[in-house]
């Protein structure tokens, strides 16, 4: 669209403009176009995929004002323009050029490209949409360009290198030895899966960001009486990893968890861990009832495989994010405790570096934190009141003697801010754990990239993507595991069921996005009363060997 001219007589020129705004205003905010200094746009393709030869693309361009992102009619846009590329792609780059009036006022921009669909979750742009932010500098230079590279989304790392850390660093998981529901396996509900639609809940902000008034879910049968198997599902990646729609700049929702890419940055790497439990009860008798649960935590390593930091995750929120020192460990394998909840109640399942110990969690408002009064109670590590599911690597000669608590500390690295720990420093001990042990974790599963599931490989070293035919449909599906796929109150049983869990990898709650972070920094999560954070500060000593 060119620009106006001087010579452009008055009643065209309010005709047009009026025409312009009409066209561009997708959801009917009133917004003015500038018609003095029209943008130039450039965009270009790199690395085209061979599955795109002969696909027609796009690119949309959707503005919006939204300086309180709060704001009800924040996602309502004040212009949308979709811009067709004329010839089909036939070669490994593109390139399109174009002017273009825009709004006067607008706060970000998203720019789309469309027609992608064959590589969706095989070949990664880069973010898409890729945002822009308004700022004084446009004033002065009105271009907007961006290039879109697609890379391969396959993970570079060699299966036999993500094997060796995962089970490397598999867990040893205490419960308390009455806990009714021990982490299993969902392979065993291959036999049953059947994706179906639940409608979002009207405060789900894919409604606003996305246009999405359903998702999917998996309802399973109750199986809990048989398939007992623990196994421990794993995913080894590049530590500098991004996911679309995580952009400083990008209004929230806008996270595609099917669009991800890798960079090997310095090296480093992150194992995630999923750990499946078949029912949710807790932290109360009173709610969060449901089926399905996947827990996690993440480890920071170096290239080297030498342990820095561990991530867990739980009730929406990162419990902790601390040196890998200040928890304890045998042989790199981390001592971590499931909680029960309490009013005798089986528990949420989330997971603690820590033993012995609980927090009082918040249910929403001060009177459902009367009637249910949520607890998370740690199991102490205890030959009489505790039991252990351990990794397969580790003996029984390993147990004879297991240090908790920090060990030696040095001293003259202690400051008054240590002096909360000090009754810790003393109180290591040494527990004899054989007889604590339940059962082993029977099997690793790697989660293979879902958009390369039962595919020849394109990069990645090993040259395929095989998968158990019991697990492809997990690993390509989106959406929750369970038949609860909301949250429901029912006043009359005093009951609350909870959300079942999206599916990993890339899950979209709040709980499952932390895990694709890098653990980074010292972080705990406070509840109504107590905390997740560390107990004790360790130091080289503190691992055991």
């Amino acid at each position: 669209m060119k620009p106006f001219t001087k010579r452009t007589t008055y009643l065209p020129l309010v005709l047009i403009l009026l025409f312009i705004n009409s066209c561009s205003s997708s959801n009917g905010k009133d917004q003015k176009i500038s018609n003095l200094n029209p943008f130039r746009f450039q965009f270009k393709l790199k690395s085209i995929p061979k599955e795109l030869k002969g696909e027609r693309i796009s690119y949309t361009l959707t503005f919006y004002s939204c300086s309180d992102i709060q704001a009800s009619d924040c996602y309502s846009p004040v212009s949308k323009k979709t811009y067709n590329v004329t010839k089909p792609l036939q070669a490994l780059s593109d390139q399109i050029n174009f002017q273009e009036s825009i709004p006067n006022q607008w706060t970000h921009l998203s720019i789309r490209l469309e027609g992608i669909e064959k590589v969706y979750g095989k070949y990664s742009p880069g973010h898409n949409p890729f945002w822009v932010q308004n700022s004084d500098s446009y004033l002065k230079n009105s271009n907007i360009t961006h290039e879109f590279t697609f890379v391969s989304q396959e993970n570079l790392i060699p299966d036999r290198k993500q094997e060796e850390l995962a089970s490397k660093f598999a867990p040893i998981l205490v419960f308390h030895k009455d806990k009714k529901y021990l982490p299993t396996n969902i392979e065993k509900y291959a036999d049953f899966f059947q994706s179906k639609e639940y409608t979002l809940p009207n405060k789900d902000i894919r409604r606003k960001s996305l246009g999405e008034t359903t998702w999917n879910y998996v309802e399973f049968p109750d199986l809990r009486e048989s398939g007992k198997q623990t196994h421990l599902y794993y995913h080894v990646r590049y530590a500098k990893s991004t996911v679309s729609g995580t952009q400083d700049i990008a209004l929230p929702g806008f996270r595609d968890n099917g669009n991800y890419w890798y960079d090997f940055g310095n090296g480093d790497m992150v194992i995630s861990y999923w750990i499946w439990y078949d029912w949710n009860e807790g932290p109360t008798k009173f709610g969060n009832i449901h089926q399905g649960d996947l827990e996690s935590y993440a480890l920071l390593v170096s290239k080297e495989g030498k342990p820095k930091r561990i991530l867990l995750t739980g009730h929406d929120h990162i419990l902790l994010d601390t040196d890998f020192r200040n928890i304890n460990s045998i042989k790199n394998h981390p001592i971590l405790y499931v909680a029960k909840g309490n009013m005798g109640s089986d528990g949420g399942n989330p997971t603690s570096a820590y033993g012995g110990y609980t927090v009082k969690l918040h249910a929403g408002n001060a009177l459902f934190n009367y009637i249910s009064d949520p607890w998370d109670v740690f199991p102490s590590f205890d030959p009489e009141n505790s039991i252990l599911i351990i990794p397969k690597d580790v003996s029984d000669k390993d147990l004879t003697s297991v240090k908790i608590g920090p060990g030696i500390i040095d001293t003259s690295k202690q400051t008054s801010e240590d002096s909360e720990f000090e009754n810790q420093y003393v109180s290591t001990r040494y527990v004899d754990a054989r007889k604590m042990i339940k059962q082993r974790i029977e099997r690793l599963v790697a989660w293979e990239e879902p958009g390369w599931v039962g595919l020849p490989a394109d990069k990645d070293p090993d040259g395929h993507h095989k998968v158990d035919t019991r697990l492809s449909s997990f690993f390509r599906f989106q959406g929750r595991l369970g038949k609860h796929p909301r949250s429901d109150l029912r006043i009359r049983e005093l009951h609350q069921y909870g959300e079942s869990p999206e599916n990993a990898p890339f899950k979209t709650n709040i709980e499952q996005h932390y895990t694709f972070e890098s653990p980074k920094s010292e972080r705990s999560h406070t509840d109504r009363e107590g905390n997740y954070g560390p107990k004790f500060i360790g130091n080289d000593s503190t691992p055991q060997k």
